[in-house]
């Protein structure tokens, strides 16, 4: 059963040059690499060729993809294959000249992680030591969304308390008009990766992603089932040597499956046990969205913002 999703979502790039507080890098134990145009191409044709399912691209991960410098080549393939493309960044590498090139390229939406409101809580948050990185970001998004023609720019901004939670006001007041969607939020645990939620004992059977995913595909054509799951621990397939039918057969699969299906993951070994996830009170998790009713939004992807659940 290949999950119900018109979205695939391909990790170019497991490089990054932020060292994020809400992200576990640090236990990353995948090669830290970039995907070739090759392997891209493979993946993107092979999938074409076994589905039609399949409409819109993403380029998500643990990775920067503007540190990907094939980014545009492979974009350009996208396009011309007839995939919408949707772009995730920490906007560190989005000039207002990469922008323009990026929405002449027909580029859907480009969503920028900007977790501060001043240099002192940005660089806390994101890990780096630049003084003057917030101060051009915001010089080049503010130009940005001054120009934009087809492309939609996103921020997201991630509270994190005793680092930036002062600083939530300023913010939204500064972008809600200059921007297409903010979306504010407390940081979930990417599993087992942090220990920013508390996981509760009533959850839900299912978070509802083995059923609904994106198909999320790593930087090496690998294939785990959720976007969550940054180590890749979900291991579907691999599509350099199988075909999506079979990754969706796969013993992997098929155990996440009934446990989703159930609701019983003792024993099961999956990680999907322990996933803030599956909480069944969401409230306190989004704190504003400017364009969606925050409960309905809970149970949307971050990137389609198509049903989940």
């Amino acid at each position: 059963m290949i999950p119900e999703s018109n979205e695939i979502r391909i990790e170019v790039s497991t490089k990054c040059n932020y060292d994020c507080i809400i992200c576990p890098r640090e236990k990353l134990t995948r090669n830290v690499e970039i995907m070739s145009f090759e392997l891209f191409k493979y993946i993107l044709d092979k999938v074409n060729s076994e589905v039609s399912q399949y409409n819109t691209l993403t380029f998500p991960g643990m990775g920067e993809p503007l540190l990907d410098e094939g980014i545009e080549d492979k974009i350009l393939y996208a396009k011309k294959q007839g995939f919408t493309v949707l772009m995730l960044t920490n906007g560190s590498l989005l000039t207002v000249d990469k922008f323009k090139r990026l929405d002449d390229m027909g580029v859907r939406s480009i969503r920028v992680s900007m977790y501060g409101d001043s240099p002192e809580s940005y660089n806390a948050v994101h890990g780096i030591r630049n003084e003057n990185i917030f101060k051009t970001i915001k010089k080049n998004l503010t130009e940005i969304s001054e120009i934009k023609k087809h492309t939609k720019l996103l921020l997201t901004y991630n509270i994190v308390d005793g680092y930036n939670d002062s600083d939530v006001g300023p913010w939204t007041e500064y972008w809600s008009k200059k921007v297409d969607l903010l979306e504010v939020w407390r940081p979930h645990n990417w599993v087992d990766g942090k220990n920013y939620r508390t996981v509760e004992q009533k959850k839900m059977k299912t978070c509802g992603r083995p059923f609904k995913t994106p198909l999320q595909v790593q930087v090496d054509g690998t294939v785990n089932m959720c976007c969550f799951d940054f180590d890749g621990k979900l291991l579907l397939g691999d599509l350099r040597t199988q075909t999506l039918k079979e990754i969706f057969e796969s013993s992997m699969f098929n155990r996440i499956a009934d446990c989703h299906t159930s609701g019983n993951y003792e024993g099961s070994g999956l990680i999907c046990e322990n996933c803030d996830q599956r909480n069944e009170d969401k409230s306190g998790v989004m704190i504003y969205n400017s364009r969606f009713d925050i409960n309905e939004r809970l149970h949307k992807v971050s990137t389609t913002y198509t049903d989940i659940v």
